[in-house]
């Protein structure tokens, strides 16, 4: 019976340990709207304003910029294959759904010696159809 009670809170501490980080992602939920409609606006909006440069399928080679399939949760300037400028591999940027946000508005704010020539989004629907695609879409 001691022994019972001196493990308990070990127990107890690792049960908190494990339910801790499950209720934590699963507060973490998308802003992004899966809805048919606007991911198509964002295949538009992604065809005009970034497929010149980059492609959705990692499987292509690359254009004058890296793949952009699955980017969310990866970090800046790490696509094998892609060789990267010095200063953005400097940067310290993980994209999310905020820092995307941020980077499709005024991409040369977060990264300013960027060479691309892409000026952001000036049109939140456009952003928030674009992010639909990269999340769903593409």
């Amino acid at each position: 019976m001691k022994r019972l009670i001196g493990i308990l809170p070990l127990i107890l501490l690792l049960g908190c340990e494990s339910i801790g980080p499950q209720a934590q992602s699963s507060t973490q939920t998308s802003t992004i709207p899966n809805d048919p409609a606007v991911i198509a606006k964002g295949a538009k909006v992604f065809k005009y304003k970034c497929s010149a440069c980059h492609s959705m399928d990692p499987n292509k080679s690359q254009f004058f910029g890296p793949h952009l399939a699955n980017i969310f949760n990866r970090e800046i300037a790490t696509i094998e294959g892609y060789t990267f400028p010095e200063t953005t591999k400097q940067h310290d940027i993980v994209w999310t759904e905020s820092t995307l946000y941020e980077w499709l508005e005024n991409p040369q704010k977060m990264v300013k010696d960027m060479c691309m020539p892409f000026t952001g989004l000036p049109k939140q629907e456009d952003r928030d159809a674009l992010m639909a695609y990269l999340k769903y879409g593409g």
